[in-house]
């Protein structure tokens, strides 16, 4: 018989009110976090209408990756200044959080772009798209630049693209887009296409705390290489072939970078690599 003067709610219909088990309440009344209002002589456990917010918390809480015994902490000396301070604290872990996904879903959204776009390229022309040279006019983009290279040596291209993704990683800057290269045009034209001026990584907003290389918006001539990334001699000839007939001047760099890669394709002759030099 109930004695409890407020009324009381079994085990089984709180837990599924609050979308929980009886074996999590059994669990939190043994281990003293989250007990029961009222325990009749038989054991059953009843609950009141009060402790739905408590259990709530406890369970928003616990999702955040609180551990129990920092929760069972505060409810033991619990008062409104604990209760704003706790509060506080889970508030940044949950922004950290939200930015954590953000970016996740920033590089989940950039590799479908890319992704799309390589579909889109083998439909038109029944797939002859890389065959092609491109006109097409490019929004501004933000690059994290790696030390200037200007160099064909092996081992410091190496290195330098090394100490690249390194910082990259280190201050989560990498966006879903693969790394790139740019090359100075006055080098192609000299052939030097193993001459590599930065390595770089496209980055989708603004950076404010980082030093990054503006990618000017503008008109660009774009080729699609198919195939391995280092061989584009062919690509190159084309390019430049279309800019000298058509009597465009250039921009300083050409920039190189993949589309489907190692991720999406176990071949390189399934690489695809977007070339782009700016004209005017």
């Amino acid at each position: 018989m109930q004695k409890f003067n407020d009324p009381c709610i079994k085990t089984g219909d709180f837990a599924r009110l609050c979308g929980t088990n009886k074996r999590t309440l059994i669990h939190y009344d043994e281990i003293g976090l989250f007990k029961p209002a009222y325990t009749d002589d038989r054991g059953y456990r009843y609950y009141s209408e009060s402790q739905f917010d408590v259990f709530f918390t406890i369970n928003c809480l616990s999702k955040l990756g609180m551990p129990l015994r920092e929760i069972g902490a505060f409810l033991n000396h619990r008062n409104p200044q604990a209760l704003k301070k706790l509060l506080l604290e889970q508030r940044e872990e949950v922004l950290k959080e939200e930015e954590r996904i953000r970016k996740t879903r920033q590089v989940i959204e950039t590799k479908l772009a890319l992704v799309s776009l390589q579909e889109k390229l083998e439909s038109n022309q029944a797939g002859s798209s890389t065959e092609h040279i491109f006109q097409e006019y490019t929004p501004e983009e933000y690059m994290i630049l790696s030390d200037p290279l200007n160099t064909n040596d092996h081992e410091a291209i190496i290195h330098t693209l090394c100490s690249h993704i390194g910082y990259c990683s280190k201050n989560n800057l990498n966006a879903g887009h693969p790394y790139g290269a740019m090359l100075d045009v006055s080098e192609l034209r000299q052939r030097h296409l193993d001459t590599y001026a930065y390595f770089f990584t496209k980055v989708i907003d603004r950076p404010e705390d980082f030093p990054f290389h503006i990618k000017p918006a503008g008109t660009y001539a774009v080729a699609y290489l198919k195939g391995d990334y280092y061989d584009s001699e062919e690509t190159y000839r084309k390019l430049f072939q279309w800019i000298d007939e058509n009597d465009f001047r250039t921009g300083q760099y050409s920039y190189k970078e993949a589309i489907i890669d190692e991720l999406a394709a176990d071949s390189s002759e399934e690489y695809l690599t977007k070339i782009s030099v700016q004209i005017f």
